[in-house]
C-alpha cells in the first residue's frame, strides 16, 4: 500500500511538472494567445464529454454533439474580450441543444437538465478563463491572481483540514470536508493575496491589477469560497455517477473536471470584479 500510494504521489508530481510549465508558458507569452485558446477550448470539449459520460453512467441520454459544438463555440466567442458577445452565444447554444434533445426523440426530464445544464458548466462557465485572459492590460495577470487564490485554498482547505478538522462540511456529498477546512482554505488563499501583492509592490509588474491590498485580500477570500462550492458541485456528480474521477486526461489527478471543479466558479467571479474594478 505504501509503495502505492508513493508511485501515485510520484505520478502526480510528474504530471504537474509537464502541465504547469506549459499552461504558465500559454498564459504569460502574448504570441500564445491564440494557442491558449485553442486549449482552453480543447479543455471545454473533454470537460462535456466527462459530464455527459456520468450522466450516462445514470442511464442519462443527453444531447452531446450539439453541447458539445456549443461548448467549443462558446469559448471561441469569448476571443473577442465581450462578456455580450459570448452571452448571445451561449444562449444560442443553449438553445439549440435544447431544440436537438428534443427532436431527436429520445429525449427526458433528466436528459433535457443535463444537456442544457451541461452546456452551462462546461461550456460558459470555463469561457471566462478567455474572457480574463483577454482583459485590456492585466489579462494574464489576472489569470495568476485566479491561480493563486484557488489553488492556495486548495492547499489551506486541505492542511486545516486534516490538522483540525472536526465539524463536516457536507458529510453526505464529502465526507472528509470540513468547515475548519474551509476557514483554513479562505485564510490560505488570503495569504497568497498578500504575497502575490508585496511581490507586484517590490518588483513593478504591471501586468497584475493596479488595487489595493484589500482588494486583493477581499477578491482572494471571494475566489476560495466560490471554488469550494465548485468543488462541492462535482462531488455531488461524481457522487451521483458513483465514480471517483471524472475522467483520466491528468494522471494521477483525474480528468478535466476533477482539476477544474473549483476554477469553473472562481473565474467567472474573478472577472465579473475585475470588470467592476476591483472590491
Amino acid at each position: 500500500m505504501f509503495l502505492g500510494k508513493r508511485g501515485a504521489v510520484m505520478q502526480r508530481l510528474m504530471t504537474a511538472a509537464v502541465y504547469i510549465p506549459l499552461v504558465l508558458a500559454l498564459v504569460l507569452l502574448p504570441a500564445l494567445s491564440v494557442v491558449f485558446l485553442l486549449f482552453c477550448t480543447g479543455m471545454a470539449v473533454l470537460g462535456i464529454q466527462e459530464f455527459l459520460a456520468m450522466a450516462r453512467i445514470k442511464g442519462i441520454v443527453a444531447e452531446k454533439t450539439c453541447a458539445m459544438l456549443s461548448c467549443a463555440a462558446i469559448m471561441l466567442s469569448a476571443y473577442a474580450g465581450s462578456v455580450d458577445i459570448m452571452a448571445m452565444v451561449f444562449f444560442t447554444g443553449t438553445a439549440l441543444t435544447a431544440w436537438v434533445h428534443i427532436l431527436r426523440g429520445t429525449w427526458s426530464f433528466q436528459g433535457l437538465l443535463a444537456s442544457v445544464f451541461g452546456v452551462f458548466y462546461v461550456g460558459w462557465l470555463p469561457a471566462h478563463f478567455v474572457l480574463l485572459h483577454r482583459f485590456p492590460a492585466i489579462g494574464p495577470g489576472l489569470i495568476i491572481l485566479l491561480c493563486v487564490g484557488v489553488m492556495c485554498s486548495d492547499a489551506g482547505a486541505f492542511i486545516a483540514g486534516k490538522t483540525f478538522g472536526k465539524h463536516k462540511l457536507a458529510a453526505r456529498v464529502s465526507p472528509n470536508k470540513t468547515w475548519e477546512g474551509a476557514v483554513g482554505g479562505v485564510l490560505a488563499a488570503v495569504f497568497g493575496a498578500l504575497i502575490l501583492y508585496l511581490l507586484c509592490a517590490i518588483f513593478d509588474w504591471q501586468c497584475y491589477p493596479h488595487w489595493r491590498l484589500m482588494a486583493y485580500v477581499l477578491s482572494c477570500a471571494a475566489l476560495s469560497i466560490v471554488s469550494q462550492i465548485g468543488d462541492l458541485v462535482e462531488s455531488v456528480l461524481k457522487r451521483g455517477a458513483g465514480v471517483k474521477d471524472s475522467g483520466t486526461i491528468f494522471p494521477g489527478h483525474g480528468g478535466v473536471l476533477d482539476r477544474c471543479d473549483g476554477l469553473l466558479f472562481a473565474a467567472p467571479m474573478l472577472y465579473y470584479l475585475a470588470a467592476i474594478g476591483g472590491v
